[in-house]
């Protein structure tokens, strides 16, 4: 996951993934970290939704008062790099798949909130990008948004990570005979401690610079 202990470096990139009469999403807010990125998914609709009141979340599957939504329903996106790893908002939690490869590429939705017409959310993506482009996918059946797609360099998000400020150095370990030694530890998703040094963004983060693990488009 992103450290509380890390300002990030701020991409400059804003751009429309979708646009109709109807609808738009665009991606923009790009903060990078030594180990990930976020960026911020913007959702507009020109009319209120008038199939009746529900969950402001256009990725979210469960309305509050409609029950589950139909597939068609709800915004898909994906991310892709350029060494062809991918993951997708349909690819369900990472953390729980034993089976998945440490290495790959993980998409996590954090918060967000909006109403009827607008919604602005959150994601984290582990780990940083290859050089070469990051593709982002999306589609809406819902209202007839086939697929689509934009790109970001991978390269401005890899720069923007080696200009992030790590506030605080890991906590120093105490005496080992000491009953009450004790330290400050972060586990990737492979279940190892790693470190690495600010400008070394591939490097894995030590107590603060958390890791995760990351893969696969699904579904």
């Amino acid at each position: 996951m992103r450290s509380d202990a890390v300002i990030p470096g701020s991409v400059s990139a804003e751009v429309m993934l979708i646009r109709t009469e109807e609808v738009a999403v665009a991606i923009g807010s790009v903060r990078a970290y030594p180990n990930g990125f976020e960026f911020t998914l913007h959702t507009r609709l020109r009319h209120e939704d008038e199939t009746g009141p529900g969950s402001a979340d256009p990725l979210e599957q469960h309305g509050r008062w409609r029950g589950r939504r139909e597939p068609g329903d709800v915004l898909r996106l994906g991310v892709m790099y350029a060494d062809g790893r991918r993951t997708a908002t349909t690819a369900g939690h990472p953390f729980f798949d034993e089976d998945a490869d440490a290495d790959r590429l993980v998409l996590l939705q954090g918060g967000g909130g909006g109403d009827a017409r607008r919604w602005d959310g959150d994601f984290w993506v582990y780990p940083l990008p290859p050089e070469g482009p990051v593709t982002f996918v999306a589609s809406w059946p819902k209202h007839a948004v086939a697929e689509t797609s934009v790109e970001l360099g991978g390269a401005a998000i890899r720069a923007a990570a080696q200009r992030a400020v790590i506030l605080w150095p890991e906590e120093p370990e105490l005496d080992a005979g000491s009953a009450s030694s004790w330290r400050t530890e972060t586990m990737t998703g492979g279940g190892s401690v790693t470190g690495g040094g600010p400008a070394d963004p591939g490097a894995g983060p030590g107590a603060d610079r958390p890791g995760a693990g990351g893969q696969g488009m699904r579904g």
